[in-house]
């Protein structure tokens, strides 16, 4: 034994037991982690003398290790190896087996799983009912007897340049100024936020996010190694002065933010703000990650247009998904960038997973250029302004006093507060016992925040159970505080 293995020498496999091999030896590798024997910044043995040294196969070692990156434990870096990560609030879970636990819009990606006599008021999916399969099955059939076989060639890295065009000129309508050259089309937002990081961010480096963001963001920056900084939201979104306090203690290479209807507080950013944000960027020469959530379903008259709009020196990473207020299956979004970044994101995108669906592509192409993405939009935006506007009634209804509630311009969700003293964790529990599915808020802080937010979705329900919800929430509420 060389002394390259010295520090695994404790690790035993059992081969003929379970749980599998990969999550014995993740199970090993995280608690040497978690206990400091392998401190950060540590470099993980290649991938092939570490099979040879424990007699497993490379694959067995390949999947422990994405494992652990996926956990935020490690992060690698392109030809040099795996590193352990810094990370000062490791999201983990018993077994690699379980991290489909982990709350990261979990009752999305499980929705199959939820029982269906439960009121679902934590997933913020489209109702899948009131999508138009008739008019994505002709558009579908046109593509195929327009492309043949075509329509599921692999498309180049960067995506279908028609696609790309109509993307440019849809952006054209809500101010931003780009071209098919600048567009990368992309399988979902979450592998956009990913690309980001891999392409800006290496070990150590600071990124600053909202507090509270999205989970799926909070994991690809803690799988790069990145030290998160989180900047509270008020009621015009980031809090300016603390963020510029921080911006001259840290130096960030990306700020990541949701300007218009933000996830999962639905907050806005007001004018003064965004332009004050702007200024900050040029001065203190990052960049800016502005992920685009939901803003097409804004219920007010007087949309605000995304933070890209303003950008004057080419300092905005636009990412938007499609797929999210359509079908989200089907993955599909696109990121702008930056000339200056372009060559290192398509770089990482081509290393994901070469291209995004071909025929995906050339469908939403036709979607965009007829105005038929539009129409839909329109349609939803009609169906569920009347939902936000009966859940606003009835959340000051049946929720007892002293639940603070943040009234968006739109999107499918409310943001509450919780009462001093009143658990979000004991509550989401009681309303699920009595029938209610919720999404506790403690997973959308990069640190432990205070137990006492949740996300209430009223984006699957009808109207009589977003009633019947809340009366259930509201007694959930009041039990706590008596």
């Amino acid at each position: 034994m060389t002394n390259d293995f010295i520090d695994f020498v404790s690790i035993q496999l059992k081969k003929d037991k379970k749980p599998a091999l990969y999550v014995q030896l993740y199970e090993a590798l995280a608690a040497m982690i978690r206990n400091g024997r392998l401190s950060p910044g540590y470099l993980l043995p290649p991938v092939r003398k570490f099979a040879g040294f424990l007699d497993i196969n490379t694959g067995t070692v390949v999947s422990s290790y994405k494992e652990l990156e996926k956990n935020g434990y490690i992060f690698s870096r392109a030809g040099s190896g795996s590193y352990v990560a810094e990370i000062p609030q490791i999201i983990d879970c018993d077994s690699p087996e379980e991290i489909a636990a982990i709350e990261i819009d979990d009752p999305e990606i499980r929705s199959t799983e939820i029982d269906k006599s439960l009121i679902n008021m934590a997933s913020i999916s489209l109702n899948p009912d009131i999508v138009s399969i008739e008019k994505f099955k002709q558009v579908m059939i046109e593509v195929l007897d327009r492309d043949q076989g075509y329509a599921f060639s692999y498309q180049e890295s960067q995506g279908f340049l028609p696609l790309r065009e109509s993307i440019a000129l849809y952006l054209k309508t809500n101010g931003v100024n780009t071209s098919a050259d600048t567009v990368q089309i992309i399988s979902g937002a979450q592998q956009g936020i990913d690309i980001v990081a891999r392409a800006l961010l290496d070990y150590g480096d600071c990124v600053f996010t909202e507090a509270p963001t999205y989970p799926g963001a909070i994991a690809a920056f803690r799988s790069r190694g990145a030290k998160i900084i989180d900047i509270p939201l008020d009621e015009q979104g980031m809090d300016i002065d603390l963020l510029e306090e921080k911006l001259r203690c840290f130096r960030p290479k990306l700020v990541y933010l949701m300007p218009n209807i933000q996830n999962p507080t639905g907050i806005s950013y007001s004018l003064e703000r965004r332009n004050r944000l702007m200024g900050l960027a040029r001065y203190y020469n990052f960049f800016i990650l502005e992920d685009d959530y939901i803003s097409e379903l804004s219920y007010v008259n007087e949309a605000l247009a995304p933070l890209k709009a303003i950008d004057r020196d080419d300092r905005v990473i636009y990412l938007k998904s499609f797929s999210k207020i359509f079908m989200p299956g089907l993955r599909l979004a696109f990121l702008t960038m930056p000339k200056q970044l372009a060559p290192r994101l398509l770089s990482v995108k081509h290393l994901a997973d070469i291209s995004t669906s071909g025929l995906t592509q050339r469908i939403f192409d036709i979607y965009l250029r007829r105005g038929i993405w539009q129409s839909h939009i329109d349609a939803i935006r009609q169906i569920y302004k009347m939902q936000f506007e009966f859940t606003a009634t009835a959340v000051f209804r049946h929720l007892p006093a002293g639940v603070s509630v943040v009234m968006p311009r739109g999107g499918l969700s409310l943001w509450l507060k919780l009462p001093a003293k009143v658990s979000a964790t004991a509550v989401t529990a009681a309303a699920r016992d009595d029938g209610v599915l919720l999404t506790d808020g403690g997973p959308f802080f990069p640190r432990p925040a205070a137990d006492s937010y949740l996300r209430l979705s009223f984006a699957t329900i009808s109207l009589q159970e977003i009633d019947a919800g809340l009366q259930i929430i509201g007694q959930a509420i009041a039990r706590q505080i008596n």
